[in-house]
């Protein structure tokens, strides 16, 4: 994965953290409704015809607001497939962006956190993954994994690990966001930082 990657990532993140707000109906920015609010307003329709006038104006509107972009929606499973490929970058914190979904700016009313609360919510500890190359590149050892992902030990030596690929690794999240990779049946545990 490389940097362009990595930034579209993120901006997939930043994005759908704008969906979970728009969830909530709340703007941290300037206290705008959701995007959502006319088909809640529908809802409240007592004639059945002017309630389904209603639907189909505010569908046609989300139809168009998502066809330019402006509006994006993800399930939970691609969320946990993008957290996984980004296991191992600096990406920005969704609280700290202010969203209330995911735990920032004002809460919702309602203890219903979203998908997008509930799959954030729990931190990525640890990945298996298979290693289909390494090489060495200015003295510390680089490696390949399956999935594409790239990491480069940060200490120069040997890597304890059969001669050839493929073999398993895990890589767990270590202190001060660093992250350790040990190779399956071994026991020592190598630093590791992801470059691509």
């Amino acid at each position: 994965m490389n940097k362009f990657s990595a930034t579209l990532i993120a901006a997939g993140f930043v994005t759908f953290g704008a969906v979970a707000l728009a969830q909530s109906g709340q703007n941290p920015t300037n206290g705008a409704v959701s995007p959502l609010e006319p088909i809640y307003a529908c809802a409240n329709k007592t004639d059945p015809t002017e309630r389904l006038a209603c639907f189909d104006s505010a569908v046609a509107s989300i139809r168009a607001k998502e066809a330019k972009s402006e509006i994006v929606t993800f399930d939970k499973q691609r969320v946990e497939k993008v957290r996984r490929e980004a296991f191992g970058f600096s990406l920005p914190s969704l609280p700290k962006l202010g969203f209330p979904a995911f735990g920032g700016g004002p809460k919702a009313d309602n203890k219903d956190q979203s998908v997008a609360a509930a799959a954030v919510a729990d931190d990525i500890e640890e990945q298996s993954f298979t290693v289909v190359s390494t090489r060495e590149s200015a003295g510390r050892i680089v490696i390949t994994l399956e999935n594409g992902q790239v990491w480069r030990l940060t200490e120069a030596g040997e890597l304890n690990a059969p001669k050839r690929p493929p073999y398993s690794v895990k890589i767990r999240t270590a202190a001060m966001g660093s992250f350790i990779l040990t190779v399956e049946g071994r026991n020592k545990g190598y630093r590791v930082r992801r470059v691509e």
